[in-house]
């Protein structure tokens, strides 16, 4: 049987970064089969740039689809929904793949028998814990070397890898915007929550790779590498994305997790006192307060919002 790739593009009025997406994978060496653009922005810039046309001469179709209000996971969802590739490439609009990288992706994937694979990124390194969760790691979960590496821990703490590896090395979770998913696999997992908060749908690819990982092997393939630009275009404030953050941790923890009320509680809690400290401590360094006391506000937003949540069973 042979594979057919189907990536899977969300946008929101960033014209310039999904033009440099599209041209990387008018480049790369395999091409995917489709190009999916859900677009959450509210003019036609997107519709125009995406138009089926202006890239079928580079053997890259493209196909668009309109989504409002705008929101990142109902915008995946309702594009794998006309997808017909049976491999699902999910790629945030502001990655830049190195001309290879889709081909050793799918090699990677078909060659592990992984059900998902994520591509490892040319321009930045993966963060390391504070000082504040290397104890926490060290005491609750009694980690004192680097074994958290391609985990998720605690109040779903995600953690990459310190040096990139040379070769596949496990994930417990994987990118909604470098990665590579099995649709079979995707379908049985049930496919993206739709639960999250607000348009930025934080923590989304951790509640998708916990079900993944059901499935089967998650990986990260460090030949497969993609920069990533980090466009500040269309992200919503650090308030809201504060919040969704807290709130988000919390309903994975319940829904897909699976933990009680009052262990995803005593989780919550430990990760705002630690982020809380761990940001101000970051501010006072850096004489920069106001990110601070919009984040705070968002986590604050978060926990009224999760001691009025009712039951773990009904969709807020």
């Amino acid at each position: 049987m042979v594979e057919t790739i189907s990536a899977i593009v969300p946008t929101i009025g960033r014209q310039h970064s999904l033009s440099r997406l599209l041209d990387a994978l008018a480049a790369q060496t395999r091409k995917p089969d489709e190009v999916v653009v859900c677009d959450g922005s509210e003019d036609d810039s997107i519709r125009a740039l995406a138009e089926p046309g202006r890239w079928a001469a580079r053997g890259l179709p493209v196909r668009y689809v309109r989504v409002h209000p705008p929101n990142a996971v109902r915008q995946r969802l309702q594009a794998i929904q006309v997808a017909t590739g049976s491999l699902l490439l999910l790629l945030d609009d502001d990655v830049i793949p190195e001309p290879t990288c889709v081909a050793a992706l799918v090699d990677c994937l078909m060659s592990s028998n992984a059900v998902a694979v994520s591509a490892d990124f040319s321009n930045q390194q993966w963060p390391s814990p504070t000082t504040l969760w290397r104890w926490y790691l060290r005491i609750i979960h009694q980690i004192a070397g680097d074994e958290w590496q391609g985990r998720v821990l605690g109040p779903l703490l995600r953690f990459g890898y310190v040096s990139s590896p040379t070769e596949p090395v496990p994930m417990e979770w994987l990118g909604s915007g470098n990665s590579l998913i099995r649709r079979d696999a995707y379908d049985r997992a049930g496919g993206f929550s739709d639960f999250f908060l607000h348009r930025s749908t934080v923590n989304e690819d951790v509640d998708l790779g916990l079900k993944l990982a059901r499935q089967g092997r998650l990986l990260l393939c460090p030949s497969a590498r993609m920069a990533h630009t980090h466009a500040p275009v269309g992200r919503a404030s650090a308030r809201v994305i504060a919040e969704d953050d807290l709130y988000n941790r919390y309903v994975i923890l319940r829904r897909t997790a699976q933990r009680s009320r009052s262990v995803a509680m005593a989780l919550i809690v430990c990760y705002f006192i630690v982020e809380t400290a761990s940001s101000l401590a970051a501010s006072v360094r850096r004489v920069r307060g106001n990110q601070f006391f919009s984040r705070l506000a968002g986590r604050v937003s978060a926990i009224v919002r999760i001691v009025g949540f009712p039951s773990w069973s009904r969709t807020p």
